[in-house]
């Protein structure tokens, strides 16, 4: 529950508890819509809405999807500037299982095409970190996230990303800071 909460959390410590009594707090700013368009696959609706919601806090437009056939769906027609692929899905219900999707399989598969043979990807995993940063890395992903990390290293990933593929301007970010 911690790591939810740090999702929403200001605090920068995720340990520490949320005021017993609610606190006025300043309205959300506004979603950008043109901004950078990531798009974020991933089976699991909690991490997708957390996502979703973080990274529209910070001004990017998101598509969500939360399979494989939806996520290639989506990339052709939104064209997003940044993918954020979760690395194990379950059988890809929407073709009777048929084809077993991953993060991997959905970024092969779009790299076919010239429009994302250049795509930053970030893939993000429960699973053990060392290994699938390895395994991300070696099949061409700039960066790999943990899922029980702070979600603001995941906003600082994407914003780096964007910022060394030219897609963002980021004033003060150091764009030498290694994934």
């Amino acid at each position: 529950i911690r790591w939810l909460r740090s999702w929403f959390s200001p605090s920068e410590n995720p340990n520490v508890n949320p005021p017993a009594e609610p606190v006025a707090r300043p309205a959300p700013k506004a979603a950008r819509t043109n901004g950078p368009t990531i798009l974020v696959v991933d089976d699991d609706p909690v991490f997708l809405k957390a996502t979703a919601m973080k990274l529209e806090n910070n001004g990017f437009e998101v598509i969500t999807a939360k399979d494989g056939s939806e996520a290639i769906q989506a990339a052709r027609r939104k064209k997003p500037n940044l993918l954020v692929l979760d690395v194990n899905f379950p059988p890809d219900v929407a073709s009777g299982g048929s084809v077993p999707w991953d993060g991997f399989r959905i970024m092969s598969w779009l790299r076919r095409f010239d429009d994302f043979k250049l795509t930053p990807v970030v893939m993000a995993s429960m699973g053990d970190p060392i290994e699938y940063t390895r395994q991300a890395i070696r099949s061409g992903a700039t960066a790999f996230f943990h899922k029980q990390m702070n979600p603001n290293q995941l906003l600082a990933i994407v914003k780096v990303t964007l910022a060394r593929s030219g897609v963002i301007r980021a004033p003060g970010l150091d764009t030498n800071f290694q994934i």
